[in-house]
C-alpha cells in the first residue's frame, strides 16, 4: 500500500518545479487541466508545435511557475526513459534571449505574449538547442495550498528576508534560522531574491534546497493520509500538454528514479545591463560546453532536433553567405593588448576578412557585443555565431564603412 501511494503522490510531482525542479504525474488526477488555449495556438501556429516524443529516449519538459502574466520560475527537466536518469536545468528569468517574432527580451516575457506557453517552449528550445516535448505550468496559489496541506516545510533560512512591493501586493518578512515555513512563507521564500549577492542565481540555489526538503517530506509516510488532498490540489493548479497515457507511463517509472542522483544545472553567466536594461547575460561558450556534456551523459547526442529553428546566438536564421563580402571592424575596449588581433586571426581562419582593428579609446565594456551597421540580419547572425558573442546591438548607418562592428569586452580577456 505504501509503495502504491508513493507512486500515486510522487508521480504528480515535478522534481523541483515551482519549488525548483521537474514534474512527473499520475493518471487518476480527475481535475488535471488541459490548456485549451495552448491547443488553439498550436493549431494556428504550426511552427510552434512541439516535436513528437513517442520514439525519443530523452524527454525534455519545460517547467513554469507562473505569477500573473509572466513565468517567475523557469526550468527544464530532462528524463532518459531507458536509464531513468534525470537532469534539471534552471534558467534565470531575466536571461536575455531572442523571442521568436518579438526580438530580444527577458526570457520570462515569452509566456506573456499572445502565443503564451507554446512560444515559451519554442524560445527555450532555441536557446538550449534541444527539443522541448512537454510543459507543466503551476500557479503560485497552488504551491501555497500544497505546502499548507503538508503542514509546512522545514528550512534553514540563511538571513532575514525583508521585501515590500505594493504594486504586486507582495510583502516578505521571514526571520533568519531553522523554522517550518507555512504555505505563504514558503512562497515568499521561493520568490525572494533581492538579498542575494548574485540575485537570481542565489534564488535558484535556495529554490533547489527547498525542493530537496519538499520532496523528502512529501514522500514520507506521514503524507499518506493526505494523498488525495495533495493530488486534487496539484491537479487544480496545474496545466500541461501531457496526455493521460504519458502521465501513467511516467508514474510507473517513478520508483526507478534515484532522486539523490538527480543532476542540477544552472545557466552560466552573470547580470549586466544592455541599453540601461538589467539582464542575466549567459556565457555562450560555457553554455555550449555544459549542454554538450549533459547531452553525452544523458545519452541525447542523437536527439531529434528537427523542430528547433536554426539559430545563431541571437536566434536569427543563418543561411549561406559569402563571408568575404562582410566588412568587419574589431575594436578592443579593454586595456589588454592583442585581443583584437587574436579575434581577427580566428575569424580569418573561418573565412572572413577583417578590414580594421583598433580600440574604443575611453569606452569600456564588460561583455563583448556585435553591432549591426548595415541592416543585414543574416550577416549579423553569422558573425555573432562564428565570433561566439551573444549580445547584439543595432546602429545602422548607410554611410558607415563597415557592415559589422565587434567590440571586445572584458569577458574575452
Amino acid at each position: 500500500m505504501k509503495k502504491y501511494v508513493l507512486i500515486f503522490i510522487v508521480s504528480f510531482i515535478v522534481f523541483l518545479g515551482v519549488l525548483g525542479g521537474s514534474y512527473l504525474y499520475l493518471n487518476n488526477a480527475e481535475n488535471l487541466m488541459q490548456d485549451d488555449k495552448y491547443e488553439e495556438i498550436i493549431g494556428e501556429n504550426k511552427e510552434l508545435a512541439p516535436p513528437e516524443s513517442e520514439n525519443q529516449v530523452v524527454i525534455n519538459t519545460l517547467l513554469l511557475g507562473v505569477d500573473d502574466a509572466r513565468s517567475d520560475t523557469i526550468m527544464v527537466a530532462r528524463y532518459n526513459k531507458e536509464t531513468h536518469q534525470v537532469a534539471i536545468i534552471s534558467i534565470p528569468r531575466d536571461t536575455r534571449v531572442d523571442i521568436p517574432g518579438y526580438g530580444f527580451n527577458k526570457i520570462n516575457a515569452a509566456i506573456g505574449k499572445k502565443e503564451g506557453t507554446a512560444l515559451a517552449m519554442k524560445t527555450v528550445s532555441n536557446f538550449l538547442e534541444i527539443p522541448i516535448h512537454h510543459y507543466v505550468k503551476v500557479d503560485f496559489e497552488g504551491v501555497e495550498k500544497i505546502v499548507d496541506i503538508m503542514g509546512g516545510v522545514k528550512m534553514d533560512v540563511p538571513f532575514n528576508m525583508h521585501y515590500s512591493d505594493p504594486t504586486q501586493d507582495l510583502y516578505i518578512d521571514i526571520k533568519k534560522g531553522v523554522q517550518v515555513l507555512d504555505g505563504e512563507q514558503a512562497l515568499h521564500f521561493l520568490r525572494y531574491r533581492s538579498g542575494y549577492i548574485d540575485q537570481d542565481l542565489g534564488r535558484i540555489k535556495a529554490q533547489q534546497e527547498f525542493a530537496k526538503a519538499f520532496i523528502k517530506k512529501l514522500t514520507s509516510p506521514a503524507m499518506l493520509p493526505k494523498a488525495l488532498d495533495l493530488i486534487n490540489t496539484m491537479a487544480k493548479n496545474t496545466t500541461t500538454n501531457l496526455e493521460q497515457n504519458e502521465i501513467l507511463d511516467y508514474a510507473l517509472d517513478i520508483t526507478k528514479i534515484d532522486l539523490n542522483n538527480t543532476k542540477m544545472y544552472t545557466i552560466p553567466g552573470e547580470g549586466d545591463k544592455v541599453k540601461s536594461v538589467a539582464y542575466f547575460l549567459h556565457d555562450e561558450q560555457k553554455l555550449k560546453e555544459m549542454m554538450a556534456g549533459m547531452n553525452a551523459e544523458m545519452g541525447a547526442e542523437k536527439q531529434d532536433t528537427s523542430a528547433i529553428t536554426p539559430t545563431s546566438t541571437a536566434g536569427k536564421e543563418v543561411n549561406a553567405i559569402d563571408k568575404e563580402d562582410i566588412k568587419i571592424e574589431i575594436l578592443n575596449s579593454t586595456k589588454t593588448k592583442g585581443l583584437a588581433s587574436t579575434l581577427k586571426n580566428e575569424l580569418e581562419q573561418k573565412g572572413f576578412e577583417v578590414a580594421k582593428i583598433g580600440d574604443t579609446k575611453d569606452l569600456t565594456y564588460s561583455y563583448s557585443r556585435v553591432i549591426d551597421r548595415s541592416g543585414d540580419d543574416k550577416k549579423l547572425a553569422l558573425v555573432a555565431k562564428e565570433a561566439g558573442i551573444n549580445i547584439i546591438d543595432s546602429d545602422i548607418d548607410s554611410n558607415y564603412n563597415y557592415d559589422i562592428t565587434i567590440i571586445i569586452g572584458s569577458d574575452r580577456k
